[in-house]
């Protein structure tokens, strides 16, 4: 018998509920999200390989630790609608191909 269960809903450990300590498991990749980080004057195109259960959250945590922005606010925003932190990938209804704007508060620490 497995020592825990995961919730599909919002791909958090059903242990734990949904507190920030439950432990991290690590799921494959089924999705390509293309994304455009704006910072100030400055914008970077790249493509993130994300498992659609994920939840926005975490994807916004990645993106944080993949361009060092440790403590920045960052908003998602997919055809002028911005994400949820807690809405999983698949339920955000993201259309293929379409560029994930990411909006990254320069001024927050």
């Amino acid at each position: 018998k497995q020592w825990y269960q995961r919730r599909e809903s919002s791909g958090i450990n059903a242990e734990y509920g949904d507190s920030p300590q439950a432990p991290a498991l690590v799921m494959a990749p089924d999705m390509t999200l293309k994304v455009r980080v704006s910072m100030g004057d400055k914008v970077v195109d790249d493509k993130l390989a994300v498992n659609s259960l994920e939840r926005i959250a975490d994807v916004k945590e990645r993106i944080r630790q993949n361009f060092s922005l440790n403590k920045k606010r960052i908003r998602l925003i997919v055809c002028g609608k911005i994400l949820n932190d807690k809405t999983a990938i698949k339920d955000a209804k993201l259309p293929k191909s379409f560029v994930v704007q990411v909006i990254v508060n320069m001024d927050s620490e």
